[in-house]
């Protein structure tokens, strides 16, 4: 019974240390940056270009929205900064 349960105590405590080393693996690997260039045009004026850099390119709209809050932006390239 002892065996038993010191081999279960091992494994337990084998397990959690793994966990803990994918955990901080995960949060030291950067994340790539992204350049992404939009189409802007506003009321009245004609387009330009603007380049964005982002994560994602959820994150890209919002940064070009709240830049160009009046304005409408379409994606036209993604590229590496």
């Amino acid at each position: 019974m002892k065996k038993t349960l010191v081999v279960s105590a091992v494994s337990l405590t084998l397990l959690f240390f793994s966990f803990s080393f994918t955990a901080n693996n995960n949060e030291t690997k950067p994340k790539a940056v992204h350049c992404y260039e939009f189409r802007v045009t506003c009321k009245g004026k004609s387009g330009f270009l603007d380049t964005v850099q982002a994560i994602s390119w959820s994150e890209a709209t919002k940064k070009i929205n709240a830049k160009y809050p009046d304005c409408k932006a379409i994606q036209v390239k993604l590229k590496d900064c």
